[in-house]
């Protein structure tokens, strides 16, 4: 019974998916189409139509589609075709072979199985989601819990996703190429984006402005509140607000419709089942996920250096102790920390109504 309610739930996931990817392909048509485009019998229909009969997408429109949205489509369509028609040789350089992203036998609750086609909508969006991912964190395991989920993403020098799955059923995050680190201040580069998962699959770039706000990791500890600024993980926006956020108490965390770094577009499910319903700003977390990306050599190298800076933090820590340990050494040696410690009884010996026991 529990392998057929397994195999149930891995089903409706498919179809959630894969209703993401059509609805994400109908909305741009809907949003593109001037004013309308051809339904199967071959009359025109309004892009805005509740009819039930199928439409078929003019490839032009599909093709938009797929550059902005899932770019890397078009590789999986020639490896697939490759491998049927060629099937011992290697796929020619010329052409940008399509590797489906490998778990390592990592669950995750959020995308699937290690077939989902959640999966395959983000290995469309970027060559370094495809091939082999390293699970850095995940609430499942680590909990809801800010520090762990800082100490997974400091030190490790290569690309990471962060997947978030909101109460309202969300799924939405960001990548980046760049290595994290704390700072008051946005870093980074332009090899990175945001996405909408579920319940529609979207992508959105930097624009290339002026504001070149990519990513955030501003814990309360760096500053103690002095700085005035947002504390927490966060892409896009401002310091104040970013335009994804997580806030290290889980609290008021945030996904903006639009900032101005990043192309505009919902993050969050729309407020209300409504047509024309606006998205939502804030949510509340779920669950999350971050994987290291970019195939076995980029995961590896990545997850060495951030041992490195652990165990560099590690020594400063322990040089930071003995020097402590020293200092107060040479204090009771030299007798200052004897005046420090009985400053008060010598302060008090000349009162005559204080007894003092020696």
């Amino acid at each position: 019974d529990e392998l057929i309610n397994e195999q149930k739930n891995n089903n409706l996931v498919e179809k959630a998916a894969l209703d993401a990817l059509v609805k994400s392909l109908k909305e741009y048509c809907t949003t593109h189409s001037s004013p309308s485009y051809h339904s199967t019998n071959g009359t025109t229909s309004s892009s805005s139509s509740n009819s039930s009969e199928d439409q078929t997408i003019p490839l032009h429109l599909f093709l938009e589609w797929s550059e902005r949205t899932v770019p890397l489509l078009h590789s999986c369509f020639a490896t697939f075709m490759h491998t049927i028609y060629f099937p011992d040789l290697h796929v020619p350089s010329m052409i940008t072979q399509f590797e489906f992203p490998n778990l390592k036998g990592n669950t995750s609750p959020l995308l699937g199985d290690k077939h989902s086609t959640l999966l395959f909508s983000l290995a469309c969006m970027s060559p370094n989601l495809s091939g082999t991912s390293h699970r850095l964190f995940t609430t499942d395991n680590d909990g809801l819990s800010f520090n762990r989920l800082q100490l997974s993403l400091l030190g490790y020098n290569g690309p990471t996703l962060l997947i978030i799955r909101s109460t309202s059923g969300g799924i939405f995050g960001a990548y980046t190429a760049s290595r994290w680190k704390e700072s008051k201040d946005f870093y980074g580069t332009r090899d990175c984006f945001l996405y909408q998962l579920y319940p529609t699959v979207k992508m959105y770039r930097p624009k290339g402005g002026v504001a070149q706000n990519y990513m955030y990791c501003n814990p309360f500890a760096r500053s103690r509140g002095g700085d005035k600024q947002a504390h927490g993980i966060g892409f896009g926006g401002t310091t104040t607000q970013p335009r994804l956020f997580i806030d290290e108490s889980f609290d008021n965390c945030v996904g903006a419709s639009g900032d101005g770094t990043f192309e505009a577009g919902p993050l969050l499910p729309p407020s209300s089942s409504t047509p024309g319903a606006s998205s939502q700003k804030y949510f509340d977390v779920d669950a999350i996920e971050v994987w290291g990306v970019g195939g076995d050599d980029v995961v590896k190298n990545a997850l060495h250096a951030r041992s490195k800076q652990r165990e560099i933090i590690d020594a400063n820590i322990q040089k930071a102790r003995q020097v402590d340990k020293r200092q107060f050494l040479d204090d009771f040696n030299t007798g200052i920390f004897e005046s420090k410690a009985f400053a008060h009884k010598q302060q008090v010996q000349g009162r005559v109504d204080l007894h003092i026991e020696e």
